[in-house]
């Protein structure tokens, strides 16, 4: 079941749908924070302290005009200080002459006046400031009083927060008529909420708000997640199922998706594959076709080409020496009555050429099929021709084989036919009774010399078109990608040295013993 459910939320739906909840929740947290982050910088901002001090400034330039006026009652200024420093909370609909029982005044500012020494001279709370003492409020009252004292007029350095109770204090020098320092006026705002009660009481306001504020945040974002979600886990579904298509070989299959997003641009991307795959794939059969038709030409050249030998060498062996027998004959019976000598004469030719035509005749028999090669391999079959050709030819044939092991059957048909042809060469051409053979087998190649030491010839000169045997070496060499070379000159004996690759694409050493070996259509029997 853990593992069902784990499989079924770990789809791209589901994961969007948790990517969207996430952001839905991250914003509305960021944006209480943020809201939180601002009531913090407000109450502790500086400007509401340089706002005190620009009102204690004013209220000292108000104190030393009444100072310098001959006239002035300092006591009936600190009473208008007091009304000041006063509002009347309670029914907003009170009358302004007459105070309702709700209504009381409430102090929203403490205005001390301090002399020259920094001793009480008058207080809005004379119950907490006495006159006559110093000024007993916490720091950094004190230092701010010290600066007023020295005449420092900057509201930069008059104004800060109290400690602990985080009020805005402020000082202003009050000036006499000489100019100098004649007192120092204290301004604190008391009824300026602090922040820690603040948030306390905002407590309840922010959960009732932060719960349903999140709740609807993170609904919005799952429902939309959820429903694009489910259009790109659609549109994804599509494109695997089409590729599993395309990988089981039906190129038939096209995504429909017009949009233009990365999904839409990866849909048309498989289909531009799957078009050029159909195509390569119509190319590939086109070409096979044609590769079947250019082997089956190949073949059929093949067999016209040996026809066409085996009718020169009939042609050019057995069909004389059947001319020859026909002539002896014909002279032996004319010869028969008058000349019985010449007759026995004429016969013991005619026995010489049936004989030769016969060997001729055996020798073109087994050329048509290497009948070693029938599942035996190349070096028996090399060592039944040696013998084959010693018996009826009379050659005297030395084979080396080194490192024997398997070859393709194509291989080892090529070979044998290029010794085969190589020795008839010698038999026929060189005019000595003797060859070497040597076949070496390697890790990538097989080479194969074959060696006589007789007339020889030379390999620049023009051949005769219809000697074919050194031609068709050649070009079962190329075919199965090897190379051929013939080293000779006259009287100088010849070396044909073969170098073919020891394997092919599906073949290699250790090949089953029991692979088929098909047989050409060439080397069927007459």
């Amino acid at each position: 079941m853990i593992t069902g459910l784990r499989k079924r939320f770990s789809t791209i739906r589901w994961k969007l749908t948790g990517a969207f909840l996430a952001v839905s929740l991250l914003l509305a947290l960021t944006m209480i924070i943020v809201f939180v982050a601002g009531l913090v910088y407000i109450f502790n901002a500086p400007f509401i302290p340089l706002a005190t001090a620009e009102s204690a400034r004013d209220l000292a330039r108000l104190v030393s005009e009444e100072l310098a006026n001959p006239e002035g009652n300092l006591d009936q200024l600190i009473a208008q200080l007091k009304r000041f420093s006063q509002s009347s909370r309670g029914n907003p609909g009170a009358s302004e002459t007459t105070e309702d029982a709700t209504s009381q005044p409430v102090d929203e500012m403490l205005i001390t006046l301090l002399d020259s020494q920094g001793r009480v001279i008058t207080s809005t709370h004379p119950q907490d400031h006495v006159r006559g003492q110093p000024l007993s409020e916490p720091e950094p009252a004190s230092e701010l009083v010290l600066l007023a004292m020295r005449g420092v007029t900057d509201t930069e350095q008059l104004a800060a927060w109290s400690r602990p109770d985080h009020q805005p204090i402020a000082t202003a020098p009050v000036f006499g008529p000489d100019g100098t320092v004649a007192g120092v006026l204290f301004l604190q705002l008391t009824s300026f909420p602090a922040i820690g009660p603040l948030l306390a009481s905002l407590t309840p306001f922010l959960v009732s708000f932060i719960v349903p504020w999140l709740l609807i945040s993170g609904g919005i974002g799952m429902f939309y997640s959820w429903v694009v979600g489910r259009g790109f886990a659609r549109r994804i579904i599509r494109l695997t199922e089409a590729s599993i298509d395309l990988s089981d070989g039906d190129l038939s299959r096209r995504i429909e998706d017009p949009s233009g997003d990365e999904i839409g641009q990866l849909g048309r991307q498989f289909n531009a594959m799957a078009d050029q795959l159909s195509e390569s794939l119509r190319s590939l059969r086109l070409l096979a076709d044609r590769n079947a038709q250019l082997a089956e030409q190949a073949a059929q050249l093949a067999a016209l080409d040996e026809r066409n030998r085996l009718a020169r060498e009939l042609h050019d062996s057995v069909s004389q020496e059947l001319f020859s027998l026909t002539m002896l004959a014909a002279a032996a019976r004319r010869t028969l009555q008058t000349r019985p000598d010449l007759t026995a004469d004429r016969l013991v030719e005619i026995e010489e050429s049936a004989r030769r035509a016969l060997e001729e005749t055996r020798s073109l028999i087994f050329a048509l099929r290497p009948a070693a090669l029938d599942g035996r391999g190349l070096a028996p079959a090399l060592r039944d021709l040696v013998t084959a050709l010693r018996e009826r030819q009379g050659l005297h044939i030395t084979l080396r084989i080194t490192g024997e092991r398997p070859l393709p059957l194509e291989h080892e048909q090529a070979l044998f036919r290029i010794v085969q042809e190589a020795l008839a060469n010698v038999a026929r051409h060189s005019g000595v009774r003797e060859a070497e053979v040597d076949l070496r087998y390697h890790d990538d190649v097989v080479t194969l010399e074959v060696r006589d030491e007789g007339r020889g010839f030379d390999p620049g000169a023009v051949r005769n078109p219809r000697a074919i045997g050194l031609h068709s070496m050649a070009e079962r060499a190329e075919a199965l990608g090897g190379r051929i070379s013939i080293r000779s000159a006259p009287n100088q004996g010849t070396t044909i040295a073969v170098t073919l690759p020891a394997w092919r694409e599906g073949f290699r050493d250790g090949a089953p013993a029991a692979e088929k070996r098909a047989t050409l259509p060439l080397e069927k029997p007459l």
